[in-house]
């Protein structure tokens, strides 16, 4: 028994070898395989970050050229009004349906 154990040592050693690399080392494929996912998310959160400041950036320069949007972005977002005005919000609330079943006789 030990014989043919010895006679596949160098297999055996390489088989534990890989084994301890693909699963308990600290540089294991499965740490590998997590880290690479949150790569991926990283870089899809970049691309959406770099769009939305492209769109910002649009926005200001629109802002800067044109004085009637710095007043409807001032009024919109921010709820500024002229002196001789008065603003009023209204908040829509979402009503949801709710459906009263009859009971069953």
């Amino acid at each position: 028994m030990l014989q043919k154990l010895l006679r596949y040592r160098y297999p055996i050693t390489l088989g534990v070898f890989f084994l301890w690399m693909l699963f308990f080392d600290q540089n294991s494929y499965m740490i590998h395989r997590e880290l690479d996912k949150q790569i991926g998310e990283l870089k899809h959160d970049r691309k959406s970050y770099s769009e939305k400041l492209e769109k910002e950036k649009a926005r200001i320069e629109e802002m800067k050229s044109d004085s009637s949007e710095i007043e409807r972005v001032a009024r919109e977002r921010h709820y500024l009004k002229k002196e001789d005005e008065d603003i009023f919000i209204i908040e829509e609330k979402k009503v949801k349906k709710q459906v009263e079943e009859t009971p069953k006789k």
